[in-house]
């Protein structure tokens, strides 16, 4: 059949939709139009579905966690063998990859009703990231300090590298795998340690000590030569942020913002839903600054097979614990580190006002150390104060407005507390540090 002939037959069957439809609005006594355009009032549906679809995306798009264990990444699947000699059919996920679902699920969630602990979260790996890039550019010259950048502090910090020496008696690391790497997820070695960075979606397959240089941070100086040879492009095509998703996001929040301003400004209301997906929208917007640099999504670590000159993998008992250095490759496997330990979620909300939690507080720090909590109350803070715009908005009942009302203003002023107490040990440090130095003149 031609092109010219397949064209004829379109053309004839567009021909006969049309007629067929002005004969039916003939029948009907109706008549055609282009185009319909939809009610001018707003459904319920429409509301719920846009706030909705915003708080699903941007909880998605904000939750940057932590490389998960070998595990996880695996990703396997229960399977059935349906009919001999087809292949098995998967029909219920390990427990790994459940666990790694369950995990996104719970912070997409969390993140989504406290949106202001997701902010001091980022507010917190945006610190330690920061502080290492310092450190790190401290011990190194300037030609080698501007390739080391936040990707690289973000992604060490995640638990993307891992420090490991072979034991004396182990086989060496061979080139033989590394064209096996994206088809049987093994490591891409490299002959004699030359490179002394090779990729590894698992541990090597040797025995010696490991240690995820995010728990032993001091480490850092001695590869640092080492992790400027993964370079910044190659981390963030480790990224799994794609461009549909965020660019959705994005559209979705301009177009609520613009709409609700646009309605507020003609002297229409809005629903409290899209009032709190604002608020939502700001909290998110502030995670995003945070975490601009750290790679979403990660599931490939980079392993450095030698670190300085003459300098082993060792640690003395004062710096690491026995959950820090593993010696086989199925405890490297089990590796990860977590994104918020029960402990640090209590720093987080006690630090500022000078509440000891356990022996995390007997010191006292500088003030950006604070930056973590300082900046939960502070979104904390905007983020209730942008529910308290609905002060005056008609509500069910007057309990409910009452009940609206001093709840949120209540709140409010108690976050203000722990900034004024983190005002306070600022200044004492302050205060402290002129007068040792005024005692030294």
């Amino acid at each position: 059949m031609t092109l010219f002939t397949m064209q004829n037959l379109i053309t004839s069957a567009l021909f006969l939709s049309v007629a067929q439809a002005e004969t039916n609005s003939t029948s009907g006594n109706t008549t055609m139009v282009g185009w319909v355009s939809p009610a001018p009032r707003r459904s319920t549906w429409s509301i719920i579905w846009s706030c909705l679809s915003i708080f699903i995306v941007c909880s998605w798009k904000c939750v940057h966690l932590n490389i998960p264990t070998h595990e996880e990444i695996q990703g396997e699947w229960h399977t059935i063998q349906l009919c001999r000699g087809l292949p098995d059919v998967s029909f219920w996920p390990k427990a790994p990859l459940r666990r790694k679902w369950r995990r996104k699920i719970i912070w997409m969630t969390f993140i989504a009703l406290a949106p202001e602990f997701g902010v001091a979260i980022a507010a917190r790996q945006y610190r330690e990231a920061r502080r290492e890039l310092k450190e790190f550019k401290q011990d190194i010259s300037n030609e080698y300090a501007r390739k080391f950048t936040m990707a690289h502090s973000f992604y060490v910090q995640m638990g993307g590298v891992v420090i490991f020496e072979p034991s004396p008696h182990s086989s060496p690391i061979e080139e033989n795998s590394a064209s096996n790497l994206q088809s049987n997820n093994e490591m891409s070695n490299a002959a004699h340690y030359d490179s002394q960075v090779v990729e590894s979606s698992q541990p090597p397959d040797s025995t010696g000590h490991g240690i995820l240089l995010a728990r032993m941070p001091r480490y850092l100086s001695d590869v640092k030569h080492n992790m400027l040879r993964i370079p910044e492009s190659e981390i963030k095509d480790l990224s799994k942020a794609d461009v549909i998703t965020k660019a959705f996001a994005i559209t979705q929040c301009t177009w609520l913002v613009v709409q609700s301003l646009s309605r507020v400004a003609h002297g229409y209301a809005i629903s409290l839903l899209e009032l709190a997906t604002l608020a939502f929208i700001f909290c998110a917007f502030i995670m995003h600054i945070f975490w601009w640099n750290k790679p979403f999504d990660v599931e490939s670590r980079r392993v450095v097979t030698e670190i300085a000159p003459g300098r082993k993998v060792t640690a003395s008992l004062d710096y690491l614990s026995m959950d820090d250095l593993v010696v086989s490759d199925s405890e490297i496997a089990r590796e990860r580190i977590s994104d918020l330990s029960w402990s640090n979620f209590l720093v987080l909300i006690f630090e500022p006002i000078g509440v000891p939690v356990g022996d995390i507080l007997s010191i006292r720090r500088p003030f950006p150390d604070y930056l973590p909590s300082i900046s939960l109350y502070i979104a904390s803070t905007t983020f209730l104060a942008i529910h308290l715009a609905a002060w005056n908005w008609e509500f069910p009942s007057p309990v409910v407005k009452s009940l609206w009302r001093w709840l949120n203003l209540g709140t409010l002023v108690a976050s203000f507390i722990p900034l004024i107490g983190s005002a306070k040990s600022h200044w004492v440090i302050q205060a402290d540090a002129i007068d040792d130095a005024l005692d030294m003149i």
